[in-house]
């Protein structure tokens, strides 16, 4: 019984170093999103790009995000929310075991809109009236 505890608790500290090293060798990327005023935009697309490999997350209702498991090197972001002009940042360097941050204020998306009339009003017909002199 002594042995098999023992065992347990080996294989137990085994998993813990195994699992603990893969987090050694990958980077995370995480952040807040947010409006011009500060608050939080919930459902934003942030993509996270590095050569052929691209990840897209949500932000959460906290405007919050996590990209974890990146493998270091060098990534640009995106993100992309209706009402809001797309943020771009490059040079983004994600390095082993580290959490890197990659918070982002959202600048409000200016639309225009253009009218053209290519119609004209409808032609307005007088009649002619003549005004004769009272006797």
């Amino acid at each position: 019984m002594f042995y098999m505890a023992v065992a347990l608790i080996a294989t137990f500290f085994a998993a813990a170093a195994i699992l603990g090293s893969s987090s050694k060798t990958k980077a995370m990327l995480h952040g807040m999103v947010t409006d011009p005023s500060g608050a939080a935009v919930p459902g934003a697309l942030v993509t996270v790009s590095s050569g052929d490999f691209i990840h897209s997350v949500s932000t959460d209702a906290t405007g919050q995000y996590v990209v974890a498991g990146l493998a270091p090197g060098h990534y640009s972001m995106r993100i992309h929310s209706a009402g809001f002009a797309a943020f771009k940042r490059a040079g983004l360097v994600l390095s082993a075991g580290y959490e890197t941050e990659g918070d982002a204020q959202l600048a409000i998306s200016v639309s225009t809109q253009e009218i053209t009339v290519t119609d004209r009003a409808p032609a307005q017909h007088y009649a002619a009236h003549t005004v004769s002199a009272v006797k």
